[in-house]
């Protein structure tokens, strides 16, 4: 029983070293695509962990991406913040099927899986509404500027 404390206590000593390095390292943007209209990719290298983390790290840098790609005012708004996972691949020689391909990259490899972590809706007169886990969860901004989880339609029919 005396060997077993100090072994429980490193192991929760390294859960919790490896959840701080993990949530506090920066999140990189490695590449953007916009298409100027509503549309505005992001590729990066992680995100946080939790749900919470994800959208609060998109609220966080929200002004930067809007200001440094602009999209047309007035219309819907949609945000996809994509895991690059393996790094770009070539779509000719990949074995995944569900890519996303970005022409203005120079280079056969200029595609990565449809991984997202995040998807966001921006409208004009609507609350912000956030996708996580490629759109199995659901939350929404309110009109006070709190989050709060949204159920989904076969959620409550269980």
């Amino acid at each position: 029983m005396k060997n077993k404390f100090p072994v429980m206590l490193l192991c929760l000593f390294m859960i919790g070293a490896i959840y701080n390095f993990w949530t506090l390292r920066p999140v990189r943007i490695l590449y953007v695509y916009s298409d100027g209209y509503g549309i505005v990719n992001l590729v990066v290298d992680h995100m946080p962990l939790t749900d919470r983390g994800k959208i609060g790290w998109y609220l966080a840098h929200r002004e930067d991406i809007q200001s440094t790609y602009p999209l047309f005012p007035e219309i819907c708004h949609r945000y996809y913040v994509t895991n690059v996972g393996e790094g770009f691949t070539n779509h000719e020689i990949s074995p995944h099927e569900d890519l996303r391909c970005f022409p203005a990259i120079d280079s056969k490899k200029n595609c990565v899986i449809k991984d997202y972590f995040l998807i966001v809706d921006e409208n004009v007169n609507e609350n912000t509404q956030f996708y996580v886990s490629d759109g199995e969860v659901e939350y929404q901004m309110t009109s006070e500027h709190k989050l709060e989880f949204i159920p989904r339609p076969e959620a409550l029919q269980e």
